[in-house]
């Protein structure tokens, strides 16, 4: 297992409490058995206190690794690993995120969200994102903020994370070549989240077509709005960037991973902040600098230094 797997693991059990059993060997850095991720089940069951640490650790991995692969979430993964890693997450065994890949990991995911009783949204929900698609583009923002934030929290920071990641993916669509764009990933995980536009028969109504175009529109507004519209709270996004380590923009401010001393308040001590806690948020910094005024800027090329 590599170190940064090591290093997930770790913080899942900090993070979600995830240790359920501590009568195992001192010389095993981790117990054997973790807390049980329950497919069909109310996502409140899933998530009794928070987001168990098995699936945190496999939306970590997508994080930090899809944004470079092509095709993820659309491509299918391996069904005999994703038979194996399905069992391996309801029986509670521990997960080791490297034998997967990023594509048996979406899948599985995808899996995990249709299975939810009612959707990740419920079926309430999903009628009322329906219902602000028709709604004047300037009233669609803060309704789908009172939305997302009247669900329960452990839904709340699962969402989070989940278009956290879309987002990056689709931004580094272009640059890295993936074709996950915002519209590639609306159509590819939309039957996932909206339960309602997938068809109980074997054979789609026009209607079901109909449903399933809005929920893909909806999810590509969810994902480009992201952070640009504010659409999950500040306590969400502050745990999305305690969480994985990413800086993100929200409406001109920074929100990083929050350390001693805390970040300060204002917007240019926030820019100031920000570009001086770590070479990746120097890199992010340039890389909103440059979508922003439209150029096109090598972050690959500055990691090495110029030899001398």
């Amino acid at each position: 297992m590599s170190n940064w797997a090591r290093r997930m693991h770790r913080r899942a059990a900090t993070l979600s409490n995830v240790v359920t059993s501590c009568g195992h060997p001192n010389s095993l850095p981790y117990p054997r058995r973790i807390e049980k991720v329950k497919f069909g089940v109310p996502l409140q069951e899933v998530c009794k206190d928070d987001i168990p640490g098995p699936l945190l650790v496999l939306i970590l991995k997508l994080n930090k690794e899809a944004p470079l692969r092509r095709d993820v979430f659309r491509a299918p993964g391996h069904q005999g690993a994703m038979k194996k890693l399905i069992h391996f997450l309801q029986t509670g065994r521990l997960v080791n995120v490297d034998n997967y890949s990023v594509y048996t990991i979406a899948s599985v995911l995808k899996k995990f969200l249709r299975k939810i009783p009612g959707g990740v949204f419920g079926r309430d929900g999903e009628m009322e994102l329906f219902a602000v698609v028709e709604l004047p583009a300037e009233q669609q923002v803060d309704a789908i903020r009172r939305l997302l934030l009247a669900l329960p929290v452990c839904t709340q920071k699962l969402l989070v994370l989940l278009f956290g990641t879309f987002r990056v993916m689709a931004s580094n669509a272009d640059k890295a070549g993936t074709g996950m764009t915002s519209e590639a990933l609306g159509v590819s995980v939309a039957p996932s989240f909206f339960h309602s536009c997938v068809s109980d028969g074997k054979t789609a109504t026009m209607e079901d077509v109909q449903r399933f175009k809005v929920a893909t529109r909806i999810m590509r507004q969810l994902i480009e709005q992201f952070s640009a519209g504010d659409l999950f709270g500040r306590n969400n996004y502050e745990y999305y960037a305690r969480v994985t380590g990413r800086i993100l923009r929200v409406r001109d401010e920074w929100i990083c991973s929050f350390r001693d001393p805390p970040p300060p308040r204002h917007h240019r001590d926030q820019e100031a902040y920000a570009r001086q806690l770590s070479l990746e948020a120097e890199k992010t910094w340039l890389q909103c600098e440059c979508d922003r005024w439209g150029n096109k800027f090598n972050l690959e090329g500055r990691d090495k230094p110029n030899a001398h």
